[in-house]
């Protein structure tokens, strides 16, 4: 039973199969201007945390943004019944862990955990000119206390005797991205690496680092998943394997329009009208975060 914290390292006779259950939070409204006079007013997407439980124990990835969110969060996680050991942070985008000090102080025996490179680029959102931004966006709505996950230096992780695997990705819609992939169960939870009919934040990516993205999604779809948990997700959407390629579309999408719109407003216009029903149709996504 190696590791320390509830944290193994070494393989437990365990579970014969695993579970997962995916907590989906609605988009919300956010105090502030559009960053650019397009779309819906300014508000966050939907989002998404997910449970990978055996029949004692439990892994949850990614820790919600608001107070609300993460006490939602840790009833439904109580609802399974299970020991939580683990919460893994895929990426350092404060939307995904500003929620975690709420998780720690209910479940106390849990240990979270990112990689040491994700942790470093966290250390950005815990810099007073972030944290006011947050707090401006969502008043009353953060956490008092912000802590930041301990940075974990192995690839791979126990839960009941299956390992998962954590597939670091690098740029995506963000720094540092990652994956958990959990090969007994066929499940990726992507984090921010794959948007399930939910229209993706491509306002901090070049043309380079979407190269790397859609490469990154190559590699997850050769791996044949038969779950995956994309981080932002439309209220309801199947977590279907297909979101990989949507999401690689999408990005294709936006290349190839960019280099002919004729100015943001039809770059804006094009890219809603090729994805008419997914969600979140928010300037910012496009164009950039506000205040950053």
């Amino acid at each position: 039973m190696g590791g320390t914290n509830g944290l193994k390292e070494t393989a437990p006779v365990g579970s014969s199969t695993l579970g997962v259950n995916v907590f989906t939070a609605p988009g919300k409204p956010m105090v502030g201007e559009r960053p650019k006079p397009l779309g819906e007013a300014l508000g966050f997407d939907p989002m998404t945390s997910t449970l990978i439980f055996g029949d004692a124990d439990a892994v949850l990835v990614d820790a919600m943004t608001t107070v609300a969110e993460a006490e939602a969060l840790a009833d439904w996680i109580a609802l399974h019944n299970r020991n939580l050991e683990t919460i893994y942070i895929t990426h350092a985008h404060f939307d995904h862990f500003y929620g975690l000090s709420i998780l720690l102080d209910r479940f106390p025996g849990a240990r979270a955990i990112a990689t040491p490179k994700t942790v470093n680029a966290m250390q950005m959102s815990f810099t007073p000119p972030v944290e006011r931004l947050a707090r401006r966006l969502f008043p009353g709505q953060v956490a008092t206390r912000l802590v930041a996950p301990e940075p974990y230096e192995h690839d791979t992780f126990t839960l009941e005797g299956h390992e998962l695997r954590i597939i670091e990705q690098g740029r995506t819609d963000g720094p540092d991205s990652t994956s958990l992939y959990v090969p007994s169960i066929g499940l990726i939870v992507a984090g921010d690496v794959v948007y399930n009919q939910c229209r993706m934040y491509v306002g901090d990516t070049t043309p380079e680092s979407r190269k790397n993205w859609i490469a990154h999604l190559d590699g997850l779809a050769a791996l044949n998943p038969t779950i995956v948990v994309a981080g932002h997700k439309k209220t309801g959407a199947p977590d279907s394997p297909s979101a990989i390629q949507d999401t690689k579309r999408y990005l294709e999408d936006f290349d190839r329009v960019q280099k002919t719109a004729t100015s943001d407003q039809d770059l804006f216009d094009q890219m809603t009208a090729l994805y008419p029903d997914w969600v979140a149709n928010q300037s910012w996504l496009m164009f950039g975060f506000p205040g950053v």
